[in-house]
């Protein structure tokens, strides 16, 4: 079912969604829209969820608002279904999200449910600058999920063709976003209403469009404060459960999560800096099996003893920075190793490294491992090891870091999807790529094996890091003899990529 709706051509439209209930921050929001003077107020879905209130929150939506469309919470019900019908990837995320659903229905009035079963699945408005489609989560499916990592332009311009519109706006992910096209055209995520987007700020958001006749769009996401942590009082007096008054309290989400795109599962790291929380009070996070100070010891340790530059420990400690495109990676970790190359392995300083509290492994003619707690290793080498060492064009003065390597030993289901992220993270980054191993053939490198690995290359410039970047799945196996052909891939945009093969 759609609907269209139009009134003297307005030009000021404000959109909202995701209520879930928290009638406090919708509130908020319609105080603002009203401080702005948006000439028209459109909800798009999700009224119930989470936070209770149920009755409260239809209630206001019902008054507060000119144009309505139905979220699959609405469309399911008024079905009679115990689903949420949310579409998450993750069994976990729908099932804890179902739990969600089920609390907001139990508390909903037969009346308020009759008011959502009017709602349509689309709605046009005309604006004065032409025609906007509100849609909850895709024009084509309400449980769709629209991530902005995911955008294809020919797509969303495909759908204003079909349904002959300037823009539309959407909901349904709780992550805002805006995207101009050509000859004028937008795309919006509102973000929603009912709880933060996971950047570790509580405050919540909309979306409101100006168009006039003779201006390009004007599109804004209004970020809003509220009493958050009086309404989580709220959420816990009436006994909601922890998992779902965490978010409104933190900003950061306890579910959804996985199902989110790798590239915004870490969003409230990025968030932190630019909000205005307390540096006491902002989130902070630690790698699972990675020590950050130690490795600023040992890498500093390195570069007196001449073997590490400068560029280079600042580079691997780049590694720890939220906008690296493979963060997740390194917060999965067990180690993470640099392959320093040497004119001869012979001739380091080893006694001196060894009194840095490091454990000598895998040593053998031209190749030696220097192991540290806190999951740094560094691994020094004469030997070829790279597809470049095959080229006749001079290598760079030794010693230098070849390479820095991910080190994803633990088979599980998490660690597994995460290395498989690696190469379509590499794809929207604009790092080129190249695969190791998989399909039950293993990976020979030195006298290692390993199950798979992905190899990714920095952009040719602008980007912190420059070496090739190696993520390794699966156990290491040691052999006694060197056994491996598999050297490093060179970078797959060299003139001289074509014609290598390492064995």
């Amino acid at each position: 079912m759609q609907i269209r709706y139009t009134t003297n051509h307005p030009q000021r439209l404000a959109v909202m969604g995701g209520a879930y209930g928290n009638f406090w921050a919708l509130r908020a929001c319609l105080d603002d829209a009203m401080n702005i003077r948006a000439d028209v107020r459109a909800f798009i879905g999700d009224a119930i969820g989470c936070c209770g209130h149920s009755n409260e929150v239809v209630a206001m939506i019902r008054d507060g608002f000119d144009l309505f469309v139905a979220g699959n919470h609405e469309q399911q019900a008024v079905a009679g279904s115990t689903s949420c019908g949310c579409g998450y990837s993750s069994e976990e995320d729908e099932r804890i999200s179902c739990e969600a659903f089920e609390l907001a229905t139990n508390a909903l009035s037969e009346n308020f449910r009759q008011v959502m079963a009017e709602w349509p699945d689309r709605a046009i408005v005309e604006l004065e600058g032409g025609r906007v489609l509100l849609c909850h989560g895709s024009p084509g499916h309400t449980s769709e999920f629209l991530y902005e990592a995911e955008l294809d332009d020919l797509r969303l311009e495909a759908w204003m063709d079909y349904f002959d519109v300037r823009g539309f706006v959407c909901t349904h992910s709780g992550l805002p976003w805006m995207r101009h096209l050509k000859s004028g055209r937008f795309a919006v995520n509102c973000g929603v209403v009912g709880k933060p987007d996971h950047d570790g700020d509580p405050a919540v958001h909309y979306a409101v469009i100006d168009l006039s006749r003779d201006a390009a769009p004007g599109v804004e996401i209004r970020r809003v404060e509220y009493d958050h942590e009086g309404w989580a009082r709220r959420m816990e007096a009436a006994g909601i459960a922890p998992v779902f008054v965490s978010p409104v309290q933190t900003g950061i989400w306890t579910t959804g999560v996985a199902s989110l795109p790798p590239s915004e599962r870490n969003r409230w790291l990025r968030g932190v800096s630019g909000n205005s929380l307390p540096a006491s009070d902002k989130p902070s996070w630690k790698p699972e099996f990675l020590e950050v100070a130690t490795w600023r010891r040992i890498l500093g340790d390195f570069e007196r003893l001449g073997l590490l530059s400068p560029g280079e420990t600042g580079e691997v400690l780049a590694l720890l920075d939220p906008a690296f495109p493979f963060f997740t990676a390194v917060r999965l970790a067990d180690s993470v190793h640099l392959h320093i190359k040497v004119d001869d392995v012979d001739l380091l300083p080893h006694t001196a490294v060894l009194c840095l509290g490091a454990r000598a492994e895998n040593a053998r003619p031209g190749y030696i491992k220097y192991a540290f707690d806190g999951g740094v290793n560094l691994i020094f080498s004469s030997i070829p090891i790279a597809e470049e060492d095959q080229l006749p064009d001079p290598l760079p003065q030794k010693p230098f870091m070849d390479h820095v390597g991910i080190d994803l030993r633990r088979e599980t289901g998490v660690v597994r999807a995460t290395f498989e992220d690696t190469a379509m993270l590499a794809r929207r980054a604009g790092w080129p790529s190249k695969s190791q191993g998989g399909g039950g053939r293993m990976v020979y490198c030195c006298h290692s094996t390993v199950a798979e690995k992905c190899w990714v290359y920095p952009p040719a410039s602008g980007a912190t890091w420059t070496r090739p970047i190696e993520f390794a799945y699966g156990p290491l196996q040691i052999g006694e003899e060197m056994n491996g052909c598999d050297l490093r891939p060179i970078d797959p945009r060299h003139p001289a990529a074509a014609g290598l093969k390492a064995c």
